[in-house]
């Protein structure tokens, strides 16, 4: 016989003591909680609040801070982390709001985000590495790589691009001269779409005409205001027109040539179309990331999409030791192995580990490194010896000439070059680049280069956990928040689960 249940309450827990009962000390928000100190970052975002007007702030940069990382660690959205934080109790106990709290409005995320900004954020992630550094973490060797991340924005064609730029004319026309804008067709132009991919080829061509007049007569219309909100608008608009029209014999075509840094949104204007590889472009950003050999991050920087990977190496390594720790040795692919990027490594005292990019050399002539090159010369496989150079001051390089007379004689000659004589470039930084080619032979670089390898999942966990496949916001400074937070989520969740492990507790 099952006993009468009794639905009444019996007992009725209220307050804090409840946290006491339902949160699990093994929970990994209850580990986080134990293993960081966030109690700096009130003081931290003190400054950006008044201290004597409007409303006392009721949720404190401390319990925004949290949520952040609740959010982030979950990929929730904004709204998603309300209700979280409203009816989710482990949330509510890690973040710090009472449980009978009905919780903040989902805006508030975007306004504490955007209050702080990415250097602020910037700050506090290093704040929590100090603390990291500490504990006996992320310290040691480094490697550092670059990822790619998707732009939160449709990509228009050519018609499309310029529809939004009439778009973007036609909205702040209707600011300044309401009038204009109804004569100019008011909201149909503005909000006006092209079905193109109903159009044949030639039927293309006539509709990229007919909207490339449009916008000039809309645009002689708007530079008659000489309104400087509009100009701006109008700015936009030529840039468009400038990057993706050309006239050829009087008539309008898309430009074939490539344009270097051209704008593909007007949404997202910082988006750039980037490639990881020929046959794999995209269009957004790069998150470029340095990581401890421990799997701690220890800088991040976004940058648009066509951005080159090698050029970022100095500006991720002087912020870390400004604000942080110098690690001794950083571990990169090709594009990092330059001998510019070896110099400026080798005067902060660190060494760069990077296979080193193979000469380019289409015509399938002797390549430059048969030749022997000492301090004073240069010498052939043929056995042909120069001394004649040329140093380019502003280059830093020095070029050696071979003789006509002697190259023409040559046996070796068809096979060196199609000139006259052949000449060889030395290029700055020569000794340094030799020094790290015969390193690049040992079983040391190697063994480095096999523990770089390892920053490929830290990536993978930044993107199919934590939400970094994608821009969430529009423009590289929220995008670069958005890369600060992923950064801080994935070394608050690696501290606690290595010190949690049974390997960290005692010797395995």
């Amino acid at each position: 016989m099952f006993p009468l249940q009794n639905h009444h309450q019996a007992t009725f827990v209220y307050g804090p003591e409840i946290y006491e009962k339902l949160v699990p000390e093994d929970h990994l928000l209850c580990r986080i909680n134990k293993q960081v100190d966030f109690s700096f970052v009130n003081e931290a975002c003190k400054d950006l609040y008044s201290q004597n007007q409007g409303r006392p702030v009721i949720y404190l940069p401390e319990i925004m801070f949290r949520s952040a990382i609740v959010q982030y660690l979950n990929d929730y959205s904004d709204r998603d982390m309300e209700e979280a934080a409203r009816y989710n109790i482990i949330i509510k106990w890690f973040i710090g709001i009472p449980i009978e709290d009905h919780s903040y409005d989902h805006s508030a995320l975007g306004d504490f985000r955007d209050r702080l900004g990415e250097n602020r954020w910037k700050k506090l992630f290093f704040i929590i590495l100090k603390q990291i550094e500490d504990a006996g973490f992320a310290k040691g060797n480094h490697s550092v790589d670059a990822s790619h991340v998707i732009a939160n924005i449709a990509i228009p064609g050519t018609i499309g691009l310029i529809r939004q730029g009439i778009k973007a004319i036609m909205e702040e026309i209707e600011k300044i001269d309401p009038k204009l804008y109804e004569e100019l067709g008011g909201k149909k132009t503005a909000d006006k779409k092209e079905k193109i991919h109903t159009l044949k080829l030639e039927e293309k061509k006539k509709k990229l005409v007919e909207v490339v007049e449009e916008a000039r007569a809309i645009r002689g219309k708007a530079e008659k205001l000489e309104s400087p909100s509009v100009d701006k608008k109008i700015e936009l608009l030529n840039q468009i027109l400038n990057e993706n029209i050309e006239e050829k014999k009087g008539k309008i075509q898309k430009k074939k040539e490539h344009v270097k840094d051209k704008l593909v949104n007007i949404v997202d204007k910082d988006a750039r179309h980037g490639a990881k590889s020929d046959s794999k472009p995209f269009t957004g950003y790069k998150a470029n990331i340095m990581k401890s050999d421990d799997g701690f991050v220890t800088n991040i920087i976004g940058t648009a999409g066509n951005t080159y990977d090698g050029n970022i190496l100095v500006p991720l390594v002087d912020e870390k030791i400004e604000n942080s720790s110098k690690p001794s040795k950083i571990a990169g692919d090709t594009h990092y192995g330059s001998a510019e990027n070896r110099y400026h490594m080798l005067q902060r005292g660190i060494t760069i580990v990077a296979p080193i990019k193979e000469d380019f050399n289409p015509t399938r002539l002797l390549s430059q490194d048969k030749f022997v090159l000492d301090k004073t010369g240069v010498t052939c496989p043929a056995g042909n010896r120069t001394m004649i150079s040329n140093y380019n001051d502003k280059e830093g390089t020095t070029i050696f000439y071979f003789k006509k007379e002697i190259c023409k004689q040559c046996s070796l000659k068809d096979q060196c070059t199609k000139q006259e004589g052949r000449t060889i470039t030395i290029g700055k930084h020569h000794e340094l680049m030799m020094e790290a080619k015969e390193y690049n032979k040992t079983q040391a670089f190697k063994d480095d280069m096999k523990e770089r390898a390892h920053i490929e999942p830290k990536h993978a966990e930044m993107k199919r956990f934590h939400g970094m496949a994608r821009a969430r916001y529009w423009g590289l400074p929220k995008v670069n928040v958005q890369f600060i937070i992923t950064a801080i989520v994935v070394n608050v969740k690696r501290l606690a689960n290595v010190i949690s492990s049974v390997c960290y507790l005692k010797p395995c």
